[in-house]
């Protein structure tokens, strides 16, 4: 995508945090701070939101899907994201971690933005999305293909257990 395009695309996508995020501090009478907000995420996931331990907000996007989806993006993926701060920042007083798709993120999505609480986007994502797994593992009771992020964990000195047996893995061979 050309620059001047990407730049009209990110100011479509922060104005709709930033209308979202102002609904929602109206609607629940909070001080809701304004998300920072950066389009590095990739892979299937079209939207991320984190609330930090110093009440820090931040969104990060998918700039392909959003390019590819972007009436739905601004309309349903923006405010799922912003629904997930509002419950976030308000538990996070309550040192609580509220369920991600639970009751209270469902409550802002219907009461706050008005929209159907759906879990996930059906976005349709290429097969290039998908990281191979290339390393084949073992353990007590079976074998695991593991990403190469895995895989370089693991060479780090980073011990995985398997969550069946509860021995770690070992490497056995890379696959082609």
């Amino acid at each position: 995508m050309l620059g001047k395009q990407k730049k009209i695309l990110h100011q479509q996508a922060v104005v709709s945090v930033r209308q979202a995020e102002e609904r929602a501090r109206n609607f629940y009478s909070i001080n809701l701070p304004e998300a920072s907000i950066d389009f590095s995420l990739r892979g299937r996931c079209a939207g991320q939101a984190k609330v930090d331990r110093n009440s820090h907000t931040s969104l990060r996007i998918n700039q392909q899907l959003l390019e590819e989806n972007l009436d739905d993006f601004l309309i349903n993926t923006i405010p799922h994201e912003v629904a997930h701060l509002v419950i976030n920042w308000k538990a996070r007083k309550k040192r609580q971690r509220p369920q991600p798709h639970g009751p209270e993120w469902q409550s802002v999505m219907r009461d706050c933005f008005g929209l159907k609480p759906v879990r996930c986007h059906t976005y349709a994502t290429t097969p290039a999305r998908v990281v191979p797994r290339n390393y084949l593992y073992a353990c007590s009771c079976r074998e695991h293909h593991l990403t190469s992020i895995m895989h370089n964990r693991i060479s780090n000195s980073y011990q995985t257990l398997c969550k069946a047996c509860r021995a770690p893995l070992k490497f056995i061979q890379t696959r082609t």
